[in-house]
């Protein structure tokens, strides 16, 4: 929405302020209320599924989900809230991480509200196939970051 009210520009840089205050937030909110802010809004098998999170820091582990489309962010920022990861590391982990799904969003909005639909729907396109490549293959890429982060140790 951020590219079609706003265009590409102003859009993208409202979508990635809003998003960065968002994730400052939830990552504040399990660093104060700690495990009874992210059991209330995370659940139990979205946090058992990222239980290696919280072990160590996993400053790149935690950057490589961020760049994947879809994967429920809202979520590792609570996640991310109990690990001892500092403050200034999650906002760039996070920021950085969000730009190029912000960035082809902010895209397909403003390419439709200047009447582009053949570009929009090229954008749209290419967007719905990443995520469904990240969709089909999710368990095995969640499998390879836990051996990623088990070889790191």
């Amino acid at each position: 929405m951020g590219g079609f009210i706003f265009g590409v520009k102003a859009g993208f840089i409202y979508s990635m302020i809003g998003m960065t205050l968002g994730s400052w937030l939830a990552f504040s909110l399990a660093r104060i209320f700690e495990k009874a802010a992210v059991e209330k809004f995370v659940s139990g098998q979205t946090r058992k599924k990222f239980d290696y999170l919280v072990e160590h820091q996993g400053a790149i582990i935690s950057f490589i989900l961020f760049l994947i489309p879809g994967f429920p962010k809202d979520a590792l920022c609570y996640i991310l809230g109990l690990t001892p990861m500092h403050l200034g590391i999650f906002l760039i982990i996070s920021t950085l991480g969000r730009i190029p799904g912000t960035l082809m969003a902010t895209l397909q909005g403003a390419k439709a509200f200047d009447h582009q639909y053949k570009l929009f729907l090229i954008l749209l396109g290419v967007s719905g196939l990443v995520i469904l490549v990240f969709y089909i293959y999710h368990e095995e890429i969640h499998r390879w970051i836990k051996k990623l982060k088990e070889v790191r140790r």
